[in-house]
C-alpha cells in the first residue's frame, strides 16, 4: 500500500514526536485513513529497532477486528487478540479491549511492550485507560504512546495532560474536502423564532442544559417545521438527526412519521442488538431518517447518509465537527447501487453552525505553515502542551485560541486543490483525448481511469485478471482521489515509481503496431511518444466496452 503524501508526513510526525517526548496525538478527521497511518507507523518503527511489540488498544470488537485487518496487512507483522475469552499476547501486535485489560488480573501476562497505540485517545482519560498505561510504564517507562482521533478535546472538560503532553499533526476536514477524499457540506442555518431562548441556555457538566433545550426545542409545532424545511431541501436523502434529548428524539420521528417519512430512534438506552438491528436496517435503506440522542457522533459511519440536521445546542466545535462527519465519507458504489452523493446537506435548527462558524466558513484550505525559522507548534497557556499552529482549540484539554482575523478561502472552490491531487500522485494520468474528460492511469497490477458523463464522473478501476470495477460516480475531484487511491492500495512504490519510468522510454515496436491495429492513428503519432502513454492508450481500448458500459450504462439507470 502506497500512502498518501499527509500519511507520511503524520508518520513522520509520530517518529519524531514520540521520540521526542515518548508520546503524541495525531488529529486525523474521518477518512483520513488513521488505521493506516497506525500501520506504517508500527511498520516504520519495527524496521527501525528490533524487537519492538506494541499493544493497540480499542474500546469495541468492530475496531479490533478492523484494526487487525488493516494494520496486519500494512506490516506483514504477527498478530494476536487479547478480548473476552481469547488471551493471546503472541503476536508482536497485540489488539486488545479496553473493556478486558481493564481487569488487572487479565493484565497479569502483559509482558514488555515498546509501542502503544490508542484508538479514539479522547477516551484515555478513563480510569480504564489510565491503569492499563500506568502497568506498561512500570514495567517500560520508555514506552511510546501514540494516540489517534479526529476530535481529542473531551466535552467532559477532563484533560488528556496525564497520557499525552503534545499534538504531533493535525489535518483539517476542508484539506481532504479539497481533494475529493470527502464530499462537501452544504450548511443551511435555519431560524424557529427561538435564538433568544437557546442563547439563554446554562451550561453544566461541560455542554448545555440538555433538559432546559428539550423545553425550548421539543414542541409540536417546531418539530412540524423541522420536518416542513427538511422535505424541501433534502427530503430525497438518508438523513441524521441530533437531539437534546431522548423524549425530544421520540417527539421528531414521530412528527416524520405523520409526514409519511420512515423514521426511527436510536438511544443509548436501548439493548445494543436492537441498536444494531434499526442502524443495519438504516443502512440498507429500509429506514430513511434516524433520530438519536448523541449515540451517532463516534464509531458509526452509514456512507449513504446525505443530510445531517442539528436540533441540539452544541458548546463544543469537536461535536460539531463528529455530528457533520457521520455524513461526509463518500458512497462505494459497488456496495450501494444506485446511490450516487456528492455533498452533504447540513440543515442548522440549533445555531450550532452560528456559534462555531459553517464548515465552509471556518476551515481554511491554507496548511497554515510556519514563518521561516518559526516552530510549528505553539504552547497552550492552559496546560502547556505543545500544539499545531493551526490549531483553534488544544486537543488536550480544550482551551479555546483568539482566532485570527485573516481572509481565508471558503469551502467553494474545491477544485482548486485538483493539480496538487494529480502532482502528488505516484502514477502519472494520461489525458486520452486531450480534453480532460477522459483520465487513465496503469501500473503492473492494475488501471484506473476518471470519465466524465457530461454531468457526473466516474472513477474505474481494474486490477489483473479481474473485471473492471466502479470506484465512485462523484464529482471530478472525487473520482480522481477515488481511483488515485485504488492503485495505492494495488500497487507497491517500487511498481509506480517503474511504470511512472515509462514516460521517459519511447513506445516499444511492438507497442507501435498494436496501437496501428487499434486504429489508434499511430502516423499522426510523434515517434517520441512514450512507452507509459501507450501502455494506457492500448488499456483504455483493450476495456472500452466495459468502461463505455459503466460509464454510459449508469447514466441510463440513473435517467431512469
Amino acid at each position: 500500500m502506497i500512502p498518501r503524501d499527509y500519511q507520511q508526513e503524520a508518520v513522520k510526525a509520530a517518529r519524531s514526536r514520540t521520540a521526542a517526548h515518548g508520546n503524541t496525538i495525531l488529529m486525523l478527521p474521518t477518512g483520513a485513513g488513521k488505521t493506516a497511518v497506525a500501520g506504517f507507523y508500527i511498520g516504520e518503527e519495527a524496521q527501525a529497532q528490533r524487537n519492538t511489540r506494541t499493544l493497540v488498544l480499542q474500546h469495541t470488537d468492530e475496531l479490533i477486528e478492523q484494526n487487525l485487518a488493516s494494520i496486519s496487512a500494512i506490516t506483514g507483522l504477527s498478530t494476536s487478540v487479547v478480548k473476552a475469552s481469547r488471551d493471546d499476547w503472541s503476536g508482536r501486535i497485540v489488539f486488545g479491549s479496553v473493556q478486558t485489560l481493564a481487569r488487572a488480573n487479565r493484565r497479569q501476562a502483559l509482558g514488555q511492550v515498546s509501542h502503544v497505540i490508542i484508538d479514539e485517545c479522547h477516551r484515555a482519560a478513563a480510569d480504564s485507560y489510565q491503569n492499563i498505561i500506568a502497568d506498561i510504564r512500570a514495567i517500560n517507562p520508555a514506552v511510546k504512546l501514540l494516540g489517534l482521533s479526529a476530535t481529542p478535546s473531551r466535552g467532559d472538560g477532563r484533560s488528556l495532560r496525564k497520557v499525552f503532553t503534545n499534538v504531533g499533526y493535525q489535518l483539517k476536514i476542508g484539506t481532504l474536502i479539497a481533494r475529493g477524499m470527502l464530499v462537501p457540506p452544504r450548511t443551511f442555518t435555519i431560524g424557529l423564532g427561538i435564538d433568544d431562548e437557546l442563547a439563554g441556555l446554562d451550561a453544566t457538566a461541560g455542554d448545555f442544559d440538555m433538559r432546559q433545550a428539550d423545553k425550548v426545542l421539543n414542541r409540536s409545532v417546531l418539530n412540524e417545521a423541522v420536518v416542513a424545511h427538511w422535505k424541501e431541501r433534502a427530503g430525497d436523502r438518508r438523513t441524521i438527526f441530533f437531539c437534546s434529548t431522548i423524549a425530544h428524539a421520540e417527539a421528531v420521528a414521530a412528527s416524520f412519521m405523520a409526514a409519511d417519512v420512515t423514521a426511527a430512534v436510536v438511544s443509548g438506552d436501548m439493548p445494543a442488538d436492537h441498536r444494531a438491528d434499526v442502524i443495519a436496517r438504516f443502512d440498507r435503506g429500509e429506514i430513511q431518517l434516524l433520530v438519536n440522542c448523541m449515540v451517532l457522533t463516534e464509531g458509526f459511519d452509514s456512507q449513504p447518509v446525505g443530510c445531517i440536521g442539528i436540533l441540539r445546542p452544541m458548546l463544543h466545535k469537536s461535536t460539531f465537527i463528529q455530528a457533520i462527519g457521520r455524513g461526509l465519507r463518500k458512497v462505494d458504489p459497488e456496495r450501494y447501487p444506485g446511490i450516487i452523493k456528492t455533498d452533504c446537506i447540513v440543515l442548522d435548527f440549533a445555531g450550532a453552525a452560528l456559534r462555531h462558524g459553517s464548515l465552509e466558513q471556518e476551515i481554511s484550505l491554507d496548511n497554515d505553515d510556519p514563518e521561516p525559522g518559526q516552530a510549528p507548534y505553539k504552547c497552550c497557556p492552559s496546560c502547556e502542551a505543545e500544539v499545531p499552529l493551526g490549531a483553534s482549540e488544544c486537543p488536550i484539554c480544550g482551551f479555546g485560541f483568539e482566532r485570527r482575523s485573516c481572509a481565508k478561502r471558503v469551502l467553494t472552490d474545491f477544485d482548486l486543490m485538483e493539480i496538487d491531487l494529480l502532482n502528488q500522485s505516484p502514477f502519472k494520468w494520461c489525458d486520452l483525448q486531450g480534453d480532460g474528460t477522459s483520465l487513465m492511469a496503469s501500473g503492473f497490477d492494475a488501471w484506473a481511469g476518471v470519465f466524465s458523463d457530461g454531468t457526473l464522473w466516474h472513477a474505474l478501476g481494474r486490477p489483473k485478471l479481474k473485471a473492471t470495477r466502479v470506484l465512485a460516480i462523484v464529482t471530478r475531484v472525487q473520482a480522481l482521489a477515488a481511483a488515485d487511491d485504488f492503485l495505492r492500495s494495488t500497487e507497491s512504490s517500487q511498481a509506480a515509481a517503474k511504470s511512472r519510468g515509462w514516460i521517459n522510454e519511447p513506445a516499444s515496436s511492438k507497442q507501435m503496431a498494436k496501437l496501428a491495429e487499434a486504429g489508434i492513428g499511430v502516423s499522426a503519432l510523434d515517434f517520441g511518444f512514450s512507452k507509459y502513454d501507450a501502455n494506457c492508450r492500448l488499456n483504455f481500448h483493450w476495456n472500452r466496452g466495459a468502461i463505455n458500459a459503466a460509464v454510459f450504462g449508469a447514466s441510463i439507470r440513473r435517467a431512469a
